[in-house]
This record gives structure tokens, sequence and C-alpha cells, in this order.
């Protein structure tokens, strides 16, 4: 039988030179010439940056677009002209004026001019709060080739936009961007949105991510990085282009639908759709506390789990009386494989663990199957004085090898330690923003995530859930590739991490002060900006695909 061939959306990504509103009609010309030249590519659609018309820094305070800027009616016609004379699809990036305000839109214009729609970025950046209003709607729109998903910037560091996204149906993902950057050097210029957090949102959704940005200097203040690129659904960067190329950068993307790489469990997300007030997080954030008193030691162990449980207890006393010494309060083992879990007895192990945290003072993070390898893995935290918490994993990746794997029915629950409110996260869990989001937003202020040898890469996921909660993360995972022993602080660095392809133990400072700032820009805040209102996908019945590796 012949293969039906693949289709494929030949996507442009024009990345601009920055220009400022002062600038605005030169801005038109020059993007006008640019969308010219491109289409002669013959792309399906071409992909601006973000407000590529009239500028990004409009200087407003009352919402209205500067003088001498052209009126949305007639800029929309301008780009509907242009879509109709070359038989493309247009996403801009605009200012637009829409329902009774001015809106950070991307704007979708068919081959024929026609406006298909525009979506509204809804999570603002900084002083975007001064003259935008937020969107509050996630539409995807049919092109006749690929469903496509729009977010704009800053947006992408929100991980319910992209998932919202893809669960409304979005076989790609443009992100229409102006990646703000700083440096000494035009060609060092890079973001943390292009290092990690849209490959993750790629990875984490299974779905094709093309992002155009914007390079240059705007408003003699703004310095952006250019890199525009293409991210398979694996979050791999397969195109991209530097910080300062002028240029557009062409990709047949592949149409597919988007499958997350882990099977979600809507019912357990209640957390994202509560309102904010009623978050567990939202009174912690306003708690006394004197940050000296808060400076805690967080250690994570690399390593292959020995053979059977009685070797990982001896391994497990040896690693833990050391880092005592160095003054761990927390160490965190990867999680024990199914391969070996019935060389683990529960109970037996446990007890082991308990005598280590009694022994020591040092709590003990560490994973055994129950009973006794038939049923659930449970991830325990072991203190002095007993169990301070159980877990049970609650996430699988999809397909026949693990049909028969049993899961736990609950979150995990967030718990006080020496080092903060603590949450717990095992496995494939950590590859669901929705895991990680819920357990920030019941208090958490510290993410200990026990891996394995997982088939996506940890270290981006785990600098991204840092990130976009603004908590520490600590991970630990076998000495595989794949696999990350590292401590991220709340802003996505990398404060420790171990060698790879070896067994070893790393340990940083972390205090929980700083996972009480949420605001990742004057204005911006992840917990008090979220739209709890607009994330129904993401609780909606049935909304649980899931893709083989």
């Amino acid at each position: 039988m012949a293969r039906t061939a693949r289709r494929s959306l030949r996507v442009a990504l024009l990345q601009l030179r920055a220009f400022s509103i002062e600038d605005a009609e030169a801005s038109l010309q020059h993007t006008l010439r640019r969308i010219d030249e491109t289409a002669r590519e013959r792309p399906d659609i071409i992909v601006l940056p973000e407000v590529t018309y009239p500028a990004y820094f409009l200087g407003r305070t009352d919402g209205s677009l500067p003088p001498g800027v052209r009126p949305s009616a007639d800029v929309v016609e301008i780009f509907a002209a242009k879509a109709r004379e070359h038989s493309v699809y247009i996403a801009a990036g605009l200012a637009l004026e829409r329902k009774g305000a001015l809106r950070n839109a991307a704007a979708l214009f068919a081959r024929d001019g026609a406006l298909l729609g525009a979506y509204e970025k809804s999570f603002l950046w900084h002083f975007d709060g001064r003259w935008f209003a937020p969107g509050d709607a996630y539409p995807v729109f049919e092109t006749g080739v690929a469903r496509v998903g729009m977010l704009v910037c800053a947006d992408g560091r929100m991980p319910e936009i992209a998932r919202a996204l893809t669960l409304n149906g979005a076989q790609i993902i443009l992100d229409l961007t102006a990646w703000v950057s700083t440096g000494r050097r035009a060609e060092d210029l890079t973001s943390v949105q292009c290092e990690y957090l849209m490959p993750v949102r790629a990875a984490e959704n299974g779905v094709w991510v093309a992002a155009a940005s914007k390079f240059g200097v705007e408003a003699g203040s703004i310095v952006y990085c250019g890199r525009s690129c293409v991210i398979d659904p694996r979050g791999r960067v397969v195109a991209s282009l530097g910080p300062d190329d002028d240029a557009a950068l062409v990709y047949d993307v592949p149409v597919e639908d988007a499958s997350p790489p882990i099977t979600r469990r809507p019912e357990m997300y209640d957390a994202l759709t509560r309102p904010t007030g009623t978050l567990p997080v939202l009174p912690t954030l306003d708690e006394p506390l004197i940050p000296a008193h808060e400076e805690k030691r967080v250690a994570v162990v690399q390593m292959a789990m020995p053979p059977d449980g009685a070797a990982f207890a001896a391994a497990a006393r040896r690693h833990v009386e050391r880092l005592a010494l160095q003054d761990a309060d927390i160490v965190l083992f990867p999680a024990t494989p199914s391969r070996v879990r019935h060389a683990y007895p529960q109970d037996a192990t446990l007890d082991a663990m308990l005598r280590i945290a009694a022994d020591t003072g040092v709590h003990v993070a560490f994973v055994v199957w129950r009973p006794d390898g038939d049923g659930e893995r449970m991830m325990y935290l072991a203190g002095p004085h007993g169990v301070v918490a159980a877990h049970a994993q609650s996430h699988k990746p999809p397909g026949e090898r693990f049909a028969s794997m049993p899961l736990g029915e609950y979150p995990a629950p967030v718990v006080d330690t020496p080092v903060g409110r603590a949450g717990m996260m095992l496995a494939a869990e950590g590859f669901v923003p929705e895991v990680a989001r819920s357990l920030m937003l019941r208090g958490a202020e510290v993410l200990l995530w026990a891996g394995d040898n997982p088939a996506l890469p940890m270290t981006p996921v785990a600098r991204a859930r840092a990130d976009e909660n603004r908590v520490f993360v600590a991970c630990a995972a076998a000495p595989a590739e794949t696999g990350a022993s590292l401590i991220a602080a709340p802003d996505g660095r990398v404060l420790a991490t171990a060698l790879e392809g070896r067994e070893l133990a790393v340990s940083a400072t972390v205090n929980r002060a700083l996972s009480r700032l949420k605001a990742m820009a004057p204005g911006t805040d992840v917990v008090r900006d979220r739209q709890p209102a607009t994330y129904g996908a993401l609780v909606r019945a049935g909304a649980a695909a899931g893709r083989v590796l």
C-alpha cells in the first residue's frame, strides 16, 4: 500500500529590527518590504514579532495610541492587503483597539485578506499594563493546512496558556515575541524563553512551536536578542536565527496533532481554576519571616539505584552521613526503577531510611514500591521523628508498557520541612506543568523531584518549573544523559548540578524568602496575575491525551 504523504505547514519567521515609536511609519514600510521579500519563499504563513506596529514601548499611560500612529482599522487593512497580494497567511503582532481597550494582539489574516481573528496577550509584562489591557481567551484557528494557536512573548512563561491552546486543538503554536535581553556583546544576547521555557512548552505539550522575535534596540533602553526559532515536540530547537540576523527563517513544520508525553489527570488540577483569593499560597506571601534565619541546605544524590533495598540503605547512609557534615537539611535520592522494585521491600527499606534520618538529624526523600513491588510507586519524606509525608505516583506515560502500572488517586501533599513548605514530584509528574503549578498554589516553596532515567531531558524542565512558579526545585536522577541531579533557584538559575555520568552528591543553599517573591517583573506576578477563570480547558473531563515516547 502506498504511504500517504505527510502534510507540512511552511512557516516563515520574519525576524525584524526594532524601531522606536517615533519611527513607527518607517517600521511599517520596512516590515511591508520584508513581507514582499519573504513571500518569494512561498510560505503558507508569515509570522511577525510582538507589536511589529507601531512599537513595543508606546510611552502612554491612558490606553490610547500615540499621536501620529495609524488607527488600528487602517493597519488591519494594510496587512490584509499584503495577505491578499501574496495569497499567504500572516500572523502579525499589532497594537489593536479591541473591545474598548488597546490590546497587545496577534492578528491572523487569511490568504484572501480576511481577519480570521486575534489572540490578545493575557500575561502582561512589566510596563505592558500601562497601555495594554489583558486578553482572556485562547483561540485556535483553522488555516486549511493546520490548526494554529498563538501566544505573545511573556505568555510563554505561563504554562497554562500553551496548555490551553494545545487542549483547544492547536497543532502548532506561534510565539509572536520580542525577547528582551542584556549583555555586553550583541552576539551573546539570549533569553531564558528561548533557552528553556519555550522548548519546555513544546515538550510538555508534544507540540511544534515557532517563535518570531525582534533584534536591536528600542527606545534607547530595551535590547532584544533575536534568536527566532522552530522547536519540535520533544523540545529540540531544529532551526534558529542569531541575535542580530535581519532575515526570515523558513521551515516546513509537519502537521500532526499535539500529544503531551504524559497522560494528564484533569480531576487533580482543581487548584488551577480556584479564585486566587482562596488559594493557600496567597496568605503565605504576606507571612513575616527573617531571611537570615531561613538559610538552609538541600542536597541531591545522583546514582544508579542499587540492585536491592539493603544495598540502597547502605549507600544512602554513606551519602547522608557525609552530607550531614556539610549541613544538609534534606537529602533527595532518585526514584527506584521498576526493574528492581521487588528487591526493595517497603517496610524494611522504610525502616532503614527512618533510622538514617534519626541518626543524622537529616530529612531524607526516597522512593520504593508498595506492597513489595506490586502496588504504587511511593515517595517518602522521612524525618528524625518519623514519616513526614508520603505520596503515591499519580501520573505515567501512555502506552502498553505502562498499562498495568497502578497510580495514586491524590495529589502530593505540601508539608512543613526545615527548608520551608515542600511538595513532592515523582518521575513522570515533573513533566506535567499542572502538577508543579498546583503544588505552588497550595503553598509549596520547594519542590522535591525524584526522577529516574527519563525519556525527555530533566534539566530544562526543572529550570522551567522553578522559574514559572518562583520556587526552588531539587531533582535527583540516575547518571544518565537525560537525567538531572540539580538544585534550581526560583528564577531558574542552576545553583548546583552533578557531573554527568557518575555517582555524586551536590548541595546548595536555599532560602524560602526568595520563594515568596512571585513578581517576575514590576507588575507581573505569577500568582496574582493568573486568570483562573479562563483555565477551564485544563480541568475539562477527557482532556488527558498523551503519546508514547
